[in-house]
């Protein structure tokens, strides 16, 4: 209890995705939640005048103020930051006083930490690089389905045989979770391997900090039954939450603000509580978080906008006769592309692959087929490539590497690098005389390194990818980026626009830190001669742009999404000629 029942003290925890305060007035507790808006010190402002509210007490009356979190270094009304690991440690040492291992799990990050005697921080371990380990990950897929995190753990709990989950990254464990969905496992098997995907990355976290049970569990995540019993079977000991799991760190900054009075601490000098305008959660407010949420989830529609383009191309002519017409489809993590080629003509199809990609394979086929005129039965082959190749029974599967330099060589003869920017990942391909393949990198597991963060930040900013590359180029001053992780890409880009920062020096930012990437897998100066950018990416004027600055050679083909789908066509008429 405080010396000095006169005064209140208050902890804020401003968090990536929710804001938490709580009130200490003696013994009195009162507390208020909310999301974390743009404007991280008018919503703090406002739940803790709510909370104050909640403890019958007046701003003025508040004695000293501990902020931590993601955020905590915004809030001018704080008389001290105090980080996360030591607030949560001081809450369960409220709530828990045996305990010696807690597991946080947040929105922008997930900790481990290992307490000792009293409660006191021994060793602790964090996750704060890929949205994968985080609650980040679970927001995204419950979005992703239309469905409440409450609803995603409840419906966990009536799994039969949980499926497998093999992706690393939050981007793509989406992409699969379709997938899976597509071939027709359960929703409820679906969900069980969700959770137990996420538990395997903590339990990789927490593995060198020796935990002993019971383990407390805490954050937003600690609500969800599916991932409390994913983590029980992972860690083979019990989980244990707090009754409000969501206001821990909270709690115990307020703990601490408490003590820093009893030790004779004074308020630091600064704008106090009262002086921020319109301190009130209303309920206009609230619904504006709500908007902004929608913004923020990038996944929060069940399906994608529907996405169809189709056109032709010439070819060069390679002084041969003419073989029959073949096709070549490329099924990828994003979009499906069909290339049907009839001696110097070309004519393409792409639509989203949405996780059906045997469907949308024969649609996209069908497409091309239709532009040129063509009945199906003129064609000699079909091969596949991409992705979903061997979902979609293309007959022929060939390597995208394969596939890529051989439509590069067609297109631009005299190629020595493709730079591949695509949906799942970035492919470096470097081609040697006749467009055969030297080597080859690709960016990994990560969707950072892929177009798929362009169409997270356009979703953002409410863009399509062509719009995107047109506002970058307006940039006068592009913004520093670290880019990471492609969903903390959001997290980062948010707060850049809440210190003003504009979004066309945003979007010239991100496209400058993607390019640099790239150019580091592709080893930019020791390939002398054109290069030739494809896939999604090269559709984006900025990131070519950004490109081109470092490597002047860069050349973008027509039609530059297709180009593994036409030398997959390639390929199965060389087969068939063979």
């Amino acid at each position: 209890m405080l010396r000095r029942p006169a005064l209140c003290v208050a902890g804020v925890d401003v968090g990536s995705t929710l804001t938490k305060v709580v009130v200490r007035n003696g013994d009195v507790l009162a507390s208020a939640t909310d999301r974390t808006r743009v404007d991280y010190a008018g919503a703090a402002a406002r739940l803790l005048a709510e909370a104050l509210q909640g403890a019958g007490r007046a701003p003025a009356d508040l004695a000293y103020v501990v902020a931590t979190g993601y955020g905590r270094r915004r809030l001018p009304f704080a008389d001290r930051e105090i980080t996360e690991i030591t607030c949560h440690a001081r809450g369960v040492r409220e709530l828990f006083p045996a305990a010696r291992t807690i597991i946080d799990i947040g929105g922008q990050d997930a900790k481990g930490i290992r307490l000792g005697p009293g409660g006191r921080v021994v060793d602790f371990a964090m996750n704060d690089k890929c949205a994968a380990g985080t609650g980040r990950f679970l927001e995204v897929m419950a979005a992703s389905l239309g469905l409440t995190l409450d609803e995603l753990g409840a419906r966990s709990l009536g799994a039969g045989a949980p499926a497998s989950i093999s992706s690393v990254c939050t981007v793509f464990a989406e992409q699969e979770l379709a997938q899976r969905l597509a071939e027709g496992v359960a929703l409820e098997d679906v969900l069980a391997g969700l959770h137990a995907a996420l538990a395997s990355r903590i339990h990789r976290m927490v593995h060198g900090l020796r935990v002993e049970g019971p383990v407390i569990l805490t954050g937003g995540c600690a609500r969800n039954p599916g991932l409390v019993r994913a983590l029980e079977a992972r860690l083979e000991t019990s989980v244990l939450t707090p009754p409000d799991p969501l206001l821990t760190g909270a709690l115990g900054a307020a703990l601490l603000a408490g003590e820093a009075l009893e030790r004779g601490e004074t308020p630091a000098p600064g704008q106090r509580l009262d002086a921020l305008p319109a301190a009130s959660a209303d309920a206009a407010s609230r619904a504006g978080g709500e908007e902004e949420r929608r913004r923020r989830v990038f996944a929060v529609r069940s399906r994608p906008a529907p996405y169809r383009a189709e056109g032709r191309f010439g070819l060069p002519a390679t002084g041969s006769a003419a073989p029959a017409p073949s096709a070549g489809i490329d099924a990828g993590a994003l979009f499906t592309k069909a290339v049907v080629v009839d001696g110097t003509h070309a004519a393409f199809t792409i639509l989203r692959s949405e996780g059906d990609y045997r469907r949308v394979a024969e649609a996209a086929l069908a497409g091309a087929l239709g532009v040129l005129g063509m009945p199906r039965a003129r064609l000699a082959a079909v091969a596949g490539t991409g992705l979903g190749a061997e979902k979609a029974s293309l007959g022929a599967e060939l390597s995208e590497i394969t596939c890529l330099a051989a439509g590069v060589a067609r297109l631009l003869p005299g190629a020595v690098q493709v730079i591949d920017v695509g949906g799942h990942g970035t492919r470096v391909v470097r081609l040697g005389p006749g467009g055969v393949v030297r080597d080859f990198a690709v960016s990994g597991q990560c969707a950072a390194g892929s177009a798929r963060i362009l169409e997270i930040v356009a979703h953002l900013l409410g863009l399509d990818l062509a719009e995107l590359g047109r506002v970058s180029l307006a940039s006068r001053s592009p913004a520093s980026l670290v880019v990471g992780c492609a969903v903390f890409a959001e997290t980062e880009a948010i707060s850049l626009l809440t210190r003003g920062t504009s979004r066309e020096d945003l979007v010239a930012g991100l496209h400058r830190a993607l390019a640099a990437k790239i150019l580091a897998m592709a080893r930019a100066g020791e390939a002398a001669g054109p290069w030739a950018v494809t896939g999604g990416g090269a559709m984006d004027a900025g990131l070519v742009w950004q490109l081109r600055a470092a490597a002047p050679a860069v050349v973008v083909p027509p039609a530059p999404m297709v180009v593994a789908a036409l030398g997959a066509a390639l390929h199965a008429r060389a087969a068939r000629a063979g």
